[in-house]
């Protein structure tokens, strides 16, 4: 037994839709806040499903956005999927006519793609590999102020 969970990331909310494996909507398009508050909502919703089903989480890739999201999902030991925007937009234009694009549309279709992809979780060390990152572009902003000093000097 599955439960498929799109969520539509944008700057201030996230909209969430909840199928299991037949398609039977267990919870229409809702709303949540990009802050732990709504992670929080998020997260209470999660809890009042059915433990006996396995959940499938599926988000858009739209950069920094999600990043809050993707910590808090990690540290509640909840498996995600980052799904490319375009992937989505195919999907959509493949399995409807309509043209119709809206965040809580979006969150419906992510879910849908999920029941038709093979379930490739994000990988757990999100927090660590996101602070190398930022580590390493830190790095390179020493260097080229370096590289820039050393330039001024000779000068």
């Amino acid at each position: 037994m599955l439960y498929y969970i799109g969520i539509d990331i944008a700057k201030y909310k996230h909209d969430c839709f909840i199928m299991d494996q037949d398609g039977v909507v267990i919870r229409n398009s809702f709303t949540f806040s990009n802050d732990k508050t709504g992670f929080n909502v998020f997260l209470s919703v999660l809890n009042s499903l059915d433990p006996a089903y396995e959940k499938r989480i599926g988000l858009e890739a739209t950069g920094h956005y999600g990043t809050n999201l993707k910590i808090f999902l990690e540290e509640h030991q909840l498996s995600f999927m980052e799904i490319n925007p375009v992937l989505i937009k195919r999907y959509s234009a493949s399995s409807t006519l309509r043209r119709t694009k809206t965040d809580k549309i979006d969150a419906n279709v992510i879910s849908s793609y999920l029941t038709s992809v093979e379930y490739k979780p994000y990988p757990v060390q999100f927090y660590h590999i996101n602070s190398l990152k930022s580590l390493t572009l830190l790095l390179i902003i020493i260097i080229n102020h370096r590289i820039i000093s050393y330039k001024n000097c000779i000068i």
